[in-house]
């Protein structure tokens, strides 16, 4: 059985506590607190990344754990200073959550986890995630069969064509 990545966060503290969707995962024992400097001795999800996620990541993931970042993706260059070696941005997906439903690229940041897992092949552990969430299941409808064809691209260029199909580039 493969090892299931560990799943770290930083809070920048910009969202009502009751909202926070990895505080959520974080009191149900998926997630673990991070200080922003720490971050960097994970795969760390961004909006402003230089590469795409792709399943070719998994082993990183298994070995290093993901952190995601809690807050306004927008406002995440408040970490810009900070070293990550190791950095990724998610395809273009649709949000489910209450905030932005329907809207591209405004997912919270248990959407953008449960995604980065499923397209690493943790699919079981994406799908638990969403499960924490009364409108989860959506996102997965939602973004189904995207993140099946996202799983399945061997290369940034194969993932681009996937978006590419479902028009979200010219």
């Amino acid at each position: 059985m493969p090892d299931l990545p560990k799943v770290f966060y930083v809070d920048l503290k910009q969202d009502d506590p009751k909202k926070s969707t990895m505080r959520k995962l974080r009191d149900l024992g998926m997630a673990v607190e991070v200080p922003g400097r720490n971050m960097n001795r994970h795969l760390v999800l961004r909006m402003d990344a230089g590469n795409f996620l792709l399943p070719k990541d998994r082993g990183v993931m298994e070995k290093i754990g993901i952190c995601i970042i809690e807050g306004s993706w927008k406002r995440d260059n408040l970490l810009q200073d900070s070293h990550v070696e190791v950095e990724r941005k998610l395809p273009v997906l649709v949000a489910s959550n209450p905030v932005n439903y329907g809207k591209i690229e405004k997912l919270s940041s248990a959407e953008a986890l449960s995604a980065a897992l499923y397209i690493a092949g943790f699919t079981d552990q994406a799908k638990k995630i969403m499960s924490k969430f009364h409108w989860g299941h959506t996102f997965l409808e939602l973004n189904g069969n995207l993140l099946e064809d996202y799983s399945k691209a061997g290369s940034e260029a194969e993932l681009v064509q996937v978006e590419k199909e479902y028009g979200f580039r010219v």
